[in-house]
């Protein structure tokens, strides 16, 4: 089972927790859902409504998505972990 964890900068913050952290009720329970099926089924959810590939060469940074929240993740192969970045919410197209 692939392992999920923040991404931590030197000065000790947590760019996509605190992002995470700040949601409403509502949009943290969606991106919490997204995050245990990350864990469970890793790049087996590529492809689907949930993780996408990030357009270009290096195939290792993604983009996890529960409803409008976004989240950029880097998957290291080697130790089977995607490394969660920093995360947002998609603005709807009018």
């Amino acid at each position: 089972m692939p392992v999920v964890e923040y991404f931590i900068r030197r000065n000790g913050r947590q760019p996509a927790a605190e992002w995470r952290n700040a949601l409403d009720e509502k949009l943290r329970t969606v991106i919490d859902g997204k995050i245990l099926k990350l864990r469970q089924y890793g790049l087996q959810l590529l492809h689907t409504d949930i993780v996408k590939t990030i357009s270009g060469d290096d195939r290792d940074f993604y983009e996890l998505r529960g409803g409008q929240c976004r989240v950029a993740m880097y998957y290291d192969r080697g130790s089977d972990t995607f490394v969660l970045l920093h995360g947002w919410l998609k603005k709807k197209q009018v």
